[in-house]
């Protein structure tokens, strides 16, 4: 049993808990032109973002509308780390679960479920196919079992080969 609710409850929630750790807020000095210093604190930059999220939804997202992890507590200077992971997904699968809050190893597991249910979906889809006599899935980029087509092509090195 996880501590966690399920993800029909994540997604429709206002808010939810951060996924990368958010840095504490630590002291320091203020140190005007009179010299004379005061004590100060410096916060993290954190505001509330909603990500889309394409393989944690149940249902499909026929209309166009993908569903959204709404409210997640993030730092600013993270927001941008996301967007070059391509997306909340990239994200979770290029970090590690240690470099997570508990709740983002918790997303990130469930990512990696779903993606193998996909993954067996499209193989038992491949296996009907093959035995009922019907051609293989073309659309796919699996052709031959590997990723990128069946055949292997030679390139040449140099011009001159």
């Amino acid at each position: 049993m996880s501590k966690f609710p399920n993800l029909t409850t994540l997604l429709t929630r206002r808010s939810n808990p951060s996924i990368i750790p958010i840095s504490p807020t630590r002291a320091g000095n203020n140190k005007p032109k009179s010299l004379q210093k005061t004590k100060r604190t410096f916060k993290p930059n954190i505001t509330r973002v909603d990500w889309p999220v394409n393989l944690l939804s149940e249902e499909s997202a026929a209309e166009g509308v993908l569903p959204r992890l709404r409210g997640v507590k993030m730092q600013v200077r993270r927001v941008r780390d996301v967007e070059k992971a391509g997306g909340m997904e990239g994200l979770l699968l290029s970090r590690r679960s240690k470099d997570l809050t508990p709740f983002g190893a918790y997303l990130r597991s469930q990512v990696f479920t779903q993606l193998h249910r996909i993954k067996e979906d499209i193989e038992f889809e491949r296996a009907s196919r093959k035995a009922s006599g019907l051609p293989p899935l073309e659309g796919l980029g699996l052709a031959g079992g590997r990723i990128g087509g069946g055949e292997k092509r030679e390139v040449p090195l140099l011009e001159g080969q």
